[in-house]
């Protein structure tokens, strides 16, 4: 009975000390896994802060000449860089497009990528430049978003200027921009413009949620027109951006 007894305590501490090792390689292996986890997403973030923090540049300028009806840059000369107003839109676009370049060939490592945030950047960046979404041609939207890189980063405002007044091949690419921008006046290009500025406030708000580097707009459903609103709805949302969330937020009601 003494000798079962003496057996039985050594088994049991011997599995006792099984189980408590056990709970150390799961512990260590969970620590690694949320620390691994961790530097991801602090990736993840590094990569996208700039364009993150370009989009809401540009998101917040559209959002103002919305509410404006454009008046502020209809009529200026789509020729030249002349008229401030005009000059900042179109720096804030080149801007955004620069950093687009930036993500597109260095910011989206493979691992990067394949996360939740990084396929949904490719969704915004791919919708971005699809055909009926896009507002000029593909290739002359990455000419002016390489056209303004220096140095391994974008262009700021005074050097933009200088590079169009002294570079003609700079304002060579700026003109289907300058064009696109210069129709306002027209209901329809409008309209083109403040789909744009839909998706690009669907970015902002869902590459960063809690609004770290941006900030949480209204949205300005009332400046769309019924077409557009279908178009967004059934086209954007319903083929490209299918994850967006909150969309009568952009929308307003579709009935």
């Amino acid at each position: 009975m003494v000798s079962m007894d003496w057996w039985s305590l050594f088994t049991a501490a011997i599995s006792g000390s099984f189980a408590v090792k056990l709970l150390d390689i799961a512990y260590g292996e969970l620590k690694d896994w949320k620390t691994k986890r961790n530097d991801h997403s602090r990736d993840v973030d590094r990569s996208l802060e700039p364009l993150l923090k370009c989009s809401d540049e540009l998101v917040g300028k559209l959002r103002s000449l919305a509410e404006q009806d454009f008046i502020p840059i209809i009529g200026a000369n789509s020729k030249s860089l002349s008229d401030p107003s005009f000059a900042s839109v179109v720096y804030l676009f080149v801007q955004f497009w620069s950093e687009v370049e930036f993500v597109r060939f260095k910011g989206l490592s493979t691992r990067i990528a394949k996360s939740e945030r990084g396929k949904q950047t490719q969704a915004f960046l791919k919708c971005l430049e699809s055909r009926r979404a896009r507002l000029i041609d593909r290739i002359s939207q990455r000419a002016i978003g390489e056209a303004a890189q220096i140095d391994g980063r974008t262009m700021n405002y005074v050097e933009f200027i200088k590079s169009v007044d002294a570079d003609p091949y700079m304002f060579r690419w700026l003109e289907p921009l300058l064009g696109s921008l210069g129709s306002v006046n027209q209901a329809h290009q409008r309209q083109r413009v403040l789909q744009y500025f839909v998706i690009l406030h669907a970015l902002i708000d869902t590459l960063d949620s809690d609004h770290t580097v941006t900030r949480d707009r209204p949205g300005i459903p009332n400046k769309l027109d019924r077409k557009s609103r279908r178009d967004l709805s059934y086209r954007v949302f319903g083929v490209y951006l299918t994850f967006v969330v909150n969309r009568p937020k952009y929308l307003g009601p579709l009935n």
